[in-house]
């Protein structure tokens, strides 16, 4: 009997083990199975993308539907398809020759480092302009670098009122013993013009008056700038070519906000140029630029340099040295071989895993170049180890698998709007409202612009104001407020010069600022696209605004219709 007991018991844990097994089966197995065919498919998972265009994506090999390019397959990996970081093999990053650096701090004891240039000095400047209405028919000043003496014959001008007042003195001289008021006004008006004693003298001598009359040179200095052109039409104290005394130059530096504490004037700087390796000059702080520049966060220092030999030239780039004690400047620097540029995008590429080759693009904010350097003011820290060299091919192999690259960023993006919405004012339903539209009074200006009719871009830029003046500011921060003044302050230069050209460069000005208020808006039902025009403003570049996704240029208007790009759109 004991002994079938015992067997009864083994016989009783048999069975409950049986059942476990298949309790556990029944739960675990089949989900087991079903992940292990779902990471096969996942990795099997072949599509395919155009190179140039990587957000195209297609089951079946073809042609972009965008550029009529040969589709490649692109393959995922169940490792990196969910996240922004890509890997490449080995070998591809050794054909490469891609290489890494570990950037960090750039630590100056004791003194602080600025970049700048060499400028003229704006005291000694000074413009020689038309004294009288009429067509330059010779400029004899043909370079810059060339040097003007004051009383030099510097042209000949054709002015028919310059023509009628000599010939008025003439006639009032024959019968200037009779009406001796008429002959002395006559006299005084050619004086008035600037004309020399001798020269009236002269002209009373021959009896005859001038037609081509000779332009001499009321200023003295070496010519910086040219601006008139001989056949044009000039009138009264436009400027024809601007001079400096060069005996005196300034150097001009940039100093971020970090740096400021430590600068005053009087402080003993140390110049240097790449131009005079080896040697340096001392001069003095005599002035700091009172007002922060809210796009690039610097502010000008100022050293007044002698320069009776020339030898140093405007243009010039040099480094300025501060001791200052006590001063510990940290600033992070990127090696400009490992910046790629997009528009108005600059990105590096960042090594994620210490142990593979595994990267990830990362969009940085830069400050001045420093000899080989960039001065990274956002989006790197110290520690970051980024591609150096190779970081064009890395981009490629990132198009290829469908991440963010130069030309393809959608999901950095997606995470800067969902930054900015952070940075949005709460502006109340009345300020939207107005605002959006000041903003439709800013598409007709700019489209004014665009067709060249100066009247109605004269008539947009007064309603567009008298919009700007109407909306309420209350509970705005300084930023927006400080936006919608700067546009006001346009406007009004606008309204004043009548002038397309003038107010065309005031545009970049004003669509700056508009840029900026157009960013705060909610809800305004269509998708508004910045643009960018690079030759605008003597090729410095220009921003607008447009409800088109189509170029038309304000900047230019039909004589470069479509130069420019889209370079960013606010939804």
């Amino acid at each position: 009997m004991e002994s079938l007991a015992k067997y009864k018991k083994y016989a009783v844990y048999l069975v409950v083990l049986l059942f476990g097994l298949l309790l556990g089966y029944w739960f675990f197995g089949e989900s087991d199975t079903n992940k292990s065919i779902e990471v096969k498919n996942s990795v099997d998972k072949i599509t395919f993308t155009c190179s140039m265009h990587p957000n195209v994506d297609s089951d079946e090999k073809g042609t972009c539907p965008i550029c009529g390019m040969d589709l490649v397959k692109r393959s995922f990996d169940i490792n990196t398809q969910f996240d922004n970081s890509f890997q490449m093999s080995e070998r591809a990053v050794a054909l490469a020759n891609v290489q890494t650096s570990i950037i960090g701090f750039s630590a100056q004891n004791g003194h602080v480092t600025l970049s700048g240039e060499i400028t003229s000095n704006d005291k000694t400047n000074a413009t020689q302009t038309t004294l009288f209405d009429g067509r330059l028919d010779k400029l004899e000043v043909n370079y810059i670098g060339e040097y003007v003496r004051k009383g030099q014959v510097i042209g000949t001008i054709y002015s028919p009122d310059l023509y009628l007042a000599q010939d008025k003195l003439l006639t009032s001289a024959s019968y200037k013993d009779t009406h001796e008021k008429l002959y002395a006004a006559a006299r005084n008006t050619l004086g008035l013009w600037k004309l020399t004693d001798k020269q009236i003298d002269d002209l009373l001598k021959s009896g005859k008056p001038i037609q081509n009359f000779p332009l001499v040179a009321d200023v003295a200095g070496t010519v910086i700038e040219i601006i008139a052109s001989e056949g044009n039409y000039f009138k009264q104290g436009d400027p024809l070519f601007k001079v400096s005394r060069l005996s005196t130059v300034w150097a001009v530096f940039q100093a971020y906000e970090n740096q400021m504490p430590l600068l005053k004037i009087g402080q003993e700087i140390e110049i240097v140029s790449e131009a005079f390796k080896g040697t340096s000059l001392k001069a003095t702080i005599s002035f700091i630029e009172p007002i922060l520049d809210r796009g690039s966060r610097v502010v000008s220092v100022r050293a007044d340099i002698s320069n009776k030999d020339g030898k140093w030239k405007p243009g010039m780039f040099v480094e300025g040295k501060v001791n200052v004690d006590g001063a510990d400047e940290k600033l992070l620097m990127v090696p400009k071989s490992a910046v790629l540029w997009t528009g108005e995008r600059s990105v590096v590429y960042k090594k994620v895993n210490a142990n593979k080759p595994e990267f990830e693009m990362l969009q940085v904010q830069l400050g001045e170049s420093v000899g080989k350097n960039y001065i990274v003011l956002e989006g790197l820290q110290t520690g970051d180890e980024i591609v150096t060299n190779g970081a064009f091919v890395i981009d490629a192999a990132a198009q290829l698998q469908g991440k963010n690259s130069m030309m393809y960023s959608n999901n950095l993006e997606i995470s800067q709007n969902a930054k900015h919405q952070e940075h949005l004012n709460k502006l109340t339903l009345e300020q939207n409202r107005n605002l959006k539209e000041a903003l439709k009074v800013y598409f007709d200006f700019k489209d004014a612009l665009v067709e060249s009719n100066s009247i109605n871009s004269t008539l947009f830029a007064e309603k567009l104001n008298k919009a700007l003046i109407s909306v309420d500011q209350t509970g705005m921060d300084n930023n927006l407020q400080g936006n919608i003044k700067s546009a006001l302050t346009s406007l009004v230069i606008i309204e004043k010069s009548k002038d397309l050209e003038k107010n065309r460069l005031e545009f970049k000005n004003l669509s700056n600022a508009i840029i900026f208020i157009s960013s705060q808006l909610t809800n305004y039902g269509n998708p508004i696209y910045i643009q960018h025009c690079p030759m605008a403003d003597n090729n410095t570049g220009g921003d607008w605004l447009s409800l088109d996704k189509a170029i038309k240029n304000p900047y230019f208007g039909d004589k470069m219709l479509t130069c420019g790009s889209v370079i960013r759109v606010i939804n």
